[in-house]
């Protein structure tokens, strides 16, 4: 299997990549403006969401590894190999992610207490 460094970035990669980023970006920037305005539980959500969207920035060689593993007859030892490769190559991506769901959980459960 080629990984990322190998194999250059397809233009829809570069594209989806950015597209995460910007989007990023401006849920940090709503993430401020809630707290700045007092609505905590918003800002958590949207900075939760800014989480999830930086991790899967780096989610595209682990879904092109599928791909590739799904064309060819790979055999399921070595596929897994290769993904526990790829998520040892970002660890902090899984943490981010982690991290990403519990502040939207902890925004959901302070919107459904009425403490928004």
């Amino acid at each position: 299997m080629k990984f990322r460094k190998d194999l250059p970035p397809s233009p829809g990669e570069v594209l989806w990549r950015r597209i995460f980023f910007g989007m990023s970006a401006v849920m940090g920037a709503l993430a401020l403006v809630d707290l700045e305005a007092g609505r905590f539980a918003h800002a958590l959500g949207d900075a939760g969401v800014t989480c999830l969207m930086l991790s899967l920035m780096t989610q595209f060689p682990f879904v092109r590894a599928m791909v590739t593993a799904s064309q060819s007859d790979k055999p399921r030892e070595k596929l897994l190999r290769d993904v526990e490769r790829l998520r040892s190559a970002n660890p902090w991506a899984e943490r981010l992610s982690s991290t990403g769901w519990l502040m939207l959980l902890a925004s959901l459960m302070l919107r459904a207490f009425g403490m928004a």
